[in-house]
């Protein structure tokens, strides 16, 4: 039968796999798993589709002014032909023709300066669009490879728990004080996991306050099971 010693020293060495377990757990839990980036990519999709609104809404427009400018100049020319072929000898509908044309030449001045104001918004646009594109082929970029790393890193840690488990519980299986073992386990979902105090020094290896000379006596000898006065977790010389 194995001495209090040995076993103690045993409850040791499934802390030791307990510890390795919680890390494992605490680091799945805290693994980035690509929400924060699928944010950011939804969002630089959203402003990608805006930018690419905007830009459509200029470049229809300045198309339209262009199609118009097309029409009026092709009026004006129709007039002046009229009025350069000699055909119409009206004095007041030469008078309304002349008007006609310079009206015709107000309106294309009109014009030529809403397409260039509209060539210039366009090209504003269209850089803008093409950089909301880039950023949004980057922030999905992003996403993909935050999920990728996620789900790798967690099915490596998923890989080491398994056979923390597994260790864990050969380790438990052999322990023969199963009264001591389940004691140990309860002490250690009370005190954050650590259920022997590995004695350090003058001090407690759990809670790192100091022992009574009498108590550090008690656990160098390991005659009797000896527990923390402060934190109540199994001494271990």
């Amino acid at each position: 039968m194995a001495t209090l010693s040995e076993t103690l020293t045993a409850l040791y060495a499934i802390q030791q796999i307990d510890t390795r377990i919680q890390r494992a757990k605490r680091l799945q839990s805290t693994l980035d798993n690509g929400m924060e980036a699928a944010a950011q990519s939804a969002a630089a999709r959203e402003n990608a589709a805006a930018k690419r609104s905007i830009q459509h809404h200029v470049s229809g427009d300045l198309k339209d002014n262009e199609l118009k400018l097309d029409t009026v100049e092709a009026k004006r020319k129709s007039y002046q032909q009229k009025l350069y072929q000699g055909s119409i000898t009206n004095v007041k509908e030469l008078a309304n023709i002349e008007k006609e044309i310079e009206a015709l030449g107000r309106q294309i001045s009109d014009l030529d300066e809403r397409i260039l104001e509209l060539m210039e918004q366009a090209e504003a646009a269209q850089a803008e669009l093409t950089a909301a594109d880039a950023e949004a082929t980057t922030a999905e970029g992003h996403r993909t490879d935050t999920v990728a790393a996620f789900r790798a890193r967690y099915e490596e840690l998923g890989l080491e728990l398994t056979d923390l488990t597994r260790l864990r519980e050969a380790a438990a299986a052999g322990t023969e004080d199963k009264s001591l073992l389940k004691r140990y386990d309860d002490i250690r979902l009370k005190a954050g996991g650590v259920g022997i105090g590995r004695l350090d020094g003058n001090a407690c290896g759990g809670c790192h306050m100091t022992l009574p000379s009498t108590l550090i006596k008690a656990v160098k000898e390991s005659v009797q099971l000896q527990t923390c006065d402060n934190c109540g977790r199994l001494m271990l010389p």
